[in-house]
């Protein structure tokens, strides 16, 4: 009976001890907990701080809306220059030449005559022969009438340049040229070997416009062929 009493009375003990140590467990474990809660609570202010201190992030544009705002100038900037215009001189004109100032006709005439004298004589007779075609009423058509028998007579054509003087003395008989035209016709008729012809045509100029250069010029000839 003793025995079983005394055990009784251990295990109570035993019992009650383990009470105690269940309770002061909990409270431990309230502890416990009670700091991880405060830790936890450390461990995020910081981040709460930093996230509070740093800026709002802008917006991203919409995909829409591109326009930036406009970059207000500072007020320190310097006005701008206004931009240096430099004027261009006028361009200098040449004067007009001699030829351009001329009429066409005279001027085709003219370019006619050029060709002659550099010894073109065929493309020259083309020219005064255009010259005919496109100024009809040419005052000078009596001379151009005789430098297309020059022209034919450089080429050796000697009969062509014959009708083409006696052109100027039918079409102009009271024109300054028909004494050249005679004179020439009777050295075209000499280059031919008709010496008959060029004896008539020597006699009749000098017949007719005595004492001028051509005349004395026929009166040698004519001592020539004697």
């Amino acid at each position: 009976m003793e025995g079983t009493e005394g055990l009784s009375r251990k295990s109570g003990e035993l019992y009650s001890r383990l009470e105690e140590l269940q309770m002061r467990v909990g409270k431990l474990n309230g502890k416990i907990e009670d700091l991880e809660h405060k830790i936890d609570q450390l461990q995020r202010s910081p981040q709460s701080a930093a996230v509070a201190a740093a800026p709002p992030e802008a917006p991203p544009p919409s995909a829409g809306n591109t326009q930036q705002e406009p970059v207000q100038p500072s007020s320190q900037a310097s006005p701008q220059q206004p931009p240096v215009v430099t004027s261009v001189p006028p361009r200098n004109t040449p004067p007009q030449t001699e030829a351009s100032q001329m009429p066409q006709d005279q001027a085709a005439f003219e370019k006619a005559s050029q060709l002659l004298q550099n010894g073109k004589p065929e493309a020259a007779r083309k020219e005064f022969q255009a010259v005919l075609s496109r100024y009809p009423k040419y005052d000078r058509a009596d001379d151009v009438l005789l430098n297309i028998g020059e022209c034919y007579f450089a080429e050796k054509r000697y009969q062509d340049a014959i009708e083409s003087y006696q052109q100027v003395i039918d079409k102009y008989p009271r024109g300054g040229k028909v004494p050249v035209a005679l004179l020439k016709q009777g050295t075209a008729f000499q280059q031919i070997g008709d010496s008959t012809a060029a004896r008539i045509i020597y006699e009749r100029l000098v017949e007719k416009f005595p004492g001028t250069a051509q005349a004395q010029a026929a009166e040698k000839k004519l001592k020539q062929l004697q």
